[in-house]
C-alpha cells in the first residue's frame, strides 16, 4: 500500500483552506480599503435594494436581495454592499473543490482547480464586485455538486435541493436557464444515468426551479414583460446588427483576455481533454459531466456572437467546469505511453498559467504599483479607472444639495443610470434621484417613474454634458450652471472629463421621449 499518496491527499486538503483563507482576508481587507469605488452596476443595485421588489427591468431580484441584508446589518458602505461579493467567492471555491474531489477523486485535483479558478482575472473581479454574477456563478456551482451528488443517491431529497439551488440561480440572472438543457444532454449521453431520465428526480427539481422563478414571471406580467424584451434585444432581438466573423473574433478575444492567454490555453486543453475522453463509446461518465456542464454555454455565446455582441462575462459559469476538467488533465502521475517530457511541459504550462493570472489580478487590484516602477499601465488597459472620482463627484453633489435644500425640498437627476445611482449613493443624504428619458434603453427608473410626484420642486443636474439640453431647459422656470468640474472620469476613454451640475428651479415636469429600445 502507497502511504505517501494519502499523505499528500491530507496535504492538499490543508494548502487548499489555507488558500481559502488567505484569500478570503485579503479580499475583505482589500473591499475596506477603499481602492476603488463602487462601479456604476454596483451603485445602481445598492439604488435597487433600496426598493425592494419581485423582480427588476433587466435582472432577477437576487443581487438587490442580498445587497439588502448586508447593508441592513452592516450600513450604507461600500464594504457591505460588496461583502455579499466575497462571501459567495469564498463558498464557490469551496464548492469547486468539492466538486473537483467527487469528479477527479483527488483533493490534489481539488486545489488544483481552484487555483485556476482564482488566477482567472474575471474570476478575482468577481469576487470583491458585488454584480449579478457573484450569485449566479456560486448557485451554479452549487447547482453542479447538489446534481452530481443526485446521480448516486436514492430517492429526490438530493434532486429537491438542486431544484432550490437552480431556482436560486434563476433568481440570480437568466444564464441560469443553460444548466436544465445541458443537464438533460448530460443525461441523454451517459450511459451510468440515462435511467434518471425515466424517474421523477430532474423533473421534480426543474419544477421546483420554476416555482421558484414564478414571482418573476408574475412581476414581469403586471410589468409588460420588460425583462424578457430586453433578454430578446440582449442576445439579438433588436434593431442593431454586426458583422458575424468580427463579432464572434471579439467574443473570442475577449475571453482570452479576461482569462489571460496562457491560462486560456490549459483551460481549453483540459476541455479537450474530457471532451474527447467523455463522448467515446466507453467514456469516463466523470468527463462527460465536466463537458457538458461547460460546452453548452461556450456554444450559445459562440452562437450569439454570430448576430449580437456578446459581453465577456456571459461565459463565465463554464470556467467552473473547465478549470476542474484542467485539473483533471493535470491530476495524477504520468501514465504509460504519457512521456516524461510532455508531462514536463505539462507542469511547466500549469505553472505558467497560474503565474500570469495572478500577475495580472495583482496589477488589476494595485494598477498605479506599475508607474511607481517606471512602467505606467496605459489607459485603455486600466480597467479600474471606471472604479475612481464617484466619491468625489458624490461630494460636490451634496453641498450643492445641502444648500437648496434648506430652502425648498429638492431631487438629483441625471441623463443616465449610472450616474444618477453613483450620485444617490455617494451623497450622504442619499436624496431622491432620478434618471431621466430623453431618448435612450429602459432601465429601472422608467419602470419607477415617480417625477409626477416631485412637481415644484427644485432639482440639481448632474451630467457629463457641457450644456443642458432643451428637455431640461423647458422642464424648469430656471436652470444654473453651478460650475465646470474636473474629476477623475471612470466611463469614458479619458481620465479627466469635465462634468457638469446644474441647479434648477421650478420644477414643471419633464416632457416625453422616445425610447429607444428595451
Amino acid at each position: 500500500m502507497n502511504l505517501a499518496y494519502p499523505a499528500r491527499c491530507r496535504q492538499a486538503s490543508l494548502l487548499f483552506l489555507f488558500f481559502l483563507g488567505l484569500v478570503t482576508t485579503f479580499h475583505l481587507w482589500f473591499i475596506n480599503s477603499g481602492h476603488f469605488n463602487l462601479a456604476p452596476d454596483e451603485a445602481h443595485y445598492w439604488v435597487w435594494s433600496k426598493r425592494l421588489d419581485w423582480s427588476y427591468y433587466s435582472k432577477g431580484p437576487m443581487v438587490a436581495y442580498l445587497i439588502a441584508l448586508s447593508t441592513r446589518l452592516g450600513g450604507d458602505t461600500e464594504f457591505f454592499i460588496r461583502l455579499p461579493a466575497v462571501l459567495l467567492s469564498t463558498g464557490t471555491a469551496l464548492l469547486t473543490f468539492l466538486l473537483a474531489v467527487r469528479l477527479c477523486r483527488s483533493t490534489i485535483a481539488g486545489l488544483e482547480a481552484v487555483l485556476l479558478l482564482a488566477a482567472i482575472p474575471l474570476y478575482e473581479a468577481g469576487s470583491i464586485l458585488m454584480t449579478i454574477d457573484a450569485p449566479l456563478v456560486f448557485f451554479w456551482s452549487l447547482t453542479l455538486l447538489l446534481i452530481h451528488r443526485a446521480l448516486t443517491a436514492n430517492g429526490n431529497g438530493w434532486w429537491l435541493l438542486a431544484g432550490i439551488s437552480l431556482g436560486l440561480g434563476l433568481l440570480s440572472k437568466y444564464t441560469m436557464v443553460v444548466m436544465v438543457p445541458q443537464i438533460f444532454l448530460y443525461l441523454a449521453l451517459s450511459r451510468d444515468h440515462r435511467f434518471w431520465m425515466r424517474r421523477s428526480g430532474p423533473y421534480l427539481a426543474l419544477g421546483v426551479g420554476l416555482l421558484l422563478f414564478s414571482p418573476v414571471i408574475y412581476w414581469n406580467a403586471m410589468h409588460g414583460l420588460v425583462s424578457f424584451r430586453h433578454l430578446l434585444e440582449q442576445i439579438g432581438g433588436g434593431k442593431d446588427t454586426v458583422l458575424p466573423l468580427k463579432s464572434l473574433g471579439e467574443f473570442v478575444v475577449s475571453q482570452v483576455g479576461v482569462v489571460t492567454p496562457v491560462l486560456f490555453v490549459v483551460l481549453m486543453i483540459g476541455l479537450w481533454e474530457v471532451g474527447r475522453t467523455g463522448l467515446t463509446r466507453c467514456g469516463d461518465d466523470a468527463s462527460l459531466f465536466l463537458f457538458c456542464a461547460s460546452v453548452p454555454l461556450l456554444l450559445v455565446c459562440v452562437i450569439t456572437s454570430l448576430w449580437t455582441k456578446v459581453q465577456a462575462n456571459w461565459a463565465a459559469p463554464a470556467f467552473i467546469a473547465m478549470a476542474i476538467a484542467a485539473a483533471k488533465w493535470r491530476s495524477g502521475a504520468p501514465i504509460q505511453g504519457y512521456s516524461a517530457l510532455r508531462w514536463t511541459r505539462g507542469r511547466a504550462l500549469f505553472a505558467g498559467a497560474l503565474l500570469t493570472g495572478f500577475l495580472v489580478s495583482a496589477i488589476g487590484h494595485f494598477p498605479h504599483a506599475l508607474a511607481s516602477i517606471g512602467l505606467p499601465l496605459p489607459h485603455k488597459l486600466d480597467l479600474t479607472r471606471r472604479l475612481r472620482g464617484w466619491a468625489d463627484l458624490g461630494t460636490q453633489v451634496s453641498t450643492v444639495y445641502q444648500e437648496m435644500s434648506r430652502n425648498r425640498s429638492t431631487f438629483v437627476f441625471s441623463d443616465r443610470y449610472q450616474i444618477a445611482s453613483e450620485a444617490m449613493f455617494y451623497a450622504p443624504a442619499h436624496p431622491n434621484t432620478f434618471n431621466i428619458q430623453l431618448g435612450r434603453r429602459m432601465n429601472q427608473f422608467d419602470v419607477w417613474g415617480g417625477t409626477e410626484e416631485v412637481r415644484g420642486w427644485d432639482a440639481i443636474f448632474v451630467t457629463d454634458r457641457s450644456d443642458p439640453p432643451d428637455a431640461v431647459l423647458r422642464s424648469f422656470d430656471r436652470v444654473k450652471l453651478e460650475r465646470p468640474t474636473r474629476l477623475l472620469k471612470v466611463v469614458k476613454e479619458r481620465d479627466l472629463e469635465s462634468w457638469s451640475i446644474f441647479r434648477c428651479y421650478g420644477f414643471r415636469g419633464f416632457p416625453p421621449a422616445q425610447q429607444l429600445g428595451y
